[in-house]
C-alpha cells in the first residue's frame, strides 16, 4: 500500500510540473501578445501622424486583426490548459480509487475543472480593446 501512495506521489508531481511548463510557454506568448497589441497600436499612431492613405490603413487594420485573434486563440489555450489539468487530476484522482489527493489539487479540481467564463471574459475584453485602440484611429477622426 505504502508503495502504491508513494506512486500516486509522484504521478501528481509530474502532474504538476507538465501543467508548470504549459504555463511557462503561455506565458511567454502571452507577453508577446501583450507587446504586438502595443506595437499594433503604436503603428497605428506614428501611421496616422505621417498620413497613411487607404492601402495603408487597411494593412496596419489587418495586422491588428491578426493580433486580436491570436490573443483569442492564446485565450482559449490558456483556459484548455488549466481544465486539460484539472481533468488529468481528476482521472488520477480516480485512478488512485482509496488514496488521496492533496488537498491543493483536490481543491484545483473542484475550482478549475470547468471552462471559466470570467477568466475567458476578461482575455477577450483585452484583445478586442486592444482592436479597437488601433484601429479606431485609422478610421475616425479622434482628434476632436
Amino acid at each position: 500500500m505504502e508503495e502504491l501512495v508513494m506512486q500516486s506521489a509522484w504521478f501528481e508531481v509530474g502532474l504538476w510540473e507538465t501543467y508548470q511548463t504549459g504555463r511557462g510557454a503561455n506565458a511567454s506568448v502571452g507577453i508577446a501578445m501583450i507587446i504586438a497589441v502595443w506595437v499594433a497600436a503604436r503603428f497605428s499612431s506614428v501611421a496616422i501622424e505621417k498620413g497613411v492613405n487607404l492601402v495603408g490603413k487597411i494593412i496596419l487594420t489587418a495586422f491588428a486583426a491578426s493580433v486580436a485573434l491570436g490573443g483569442l486563440a492564446l485565450v482559449g489555450t490558456i483556459d484548455a490548459v488549466w481544465v486539460g489539468h484539472a481533468n488529468a487530476l481528476a482521472g488520477l484522482d480516480v485512478a488512485n480509487g482509496d488514496i488521496d489527493l492533496s488537498p491543493g489539487s483536490q481543491l484545483y479540481i473542484d475550482m478549475n475543472s470547468e471552462s471559466n467564463v470570467l477568466r475567458k471574459t476578461a482575455g477577450y475584453i483585452f484583445y478586442i480593446c486592444g482592436f479597437l485602440i488601433a484601429t479606431v484611429q485609422l478610421w475616425f477622426d479622434t482628434s476632436k
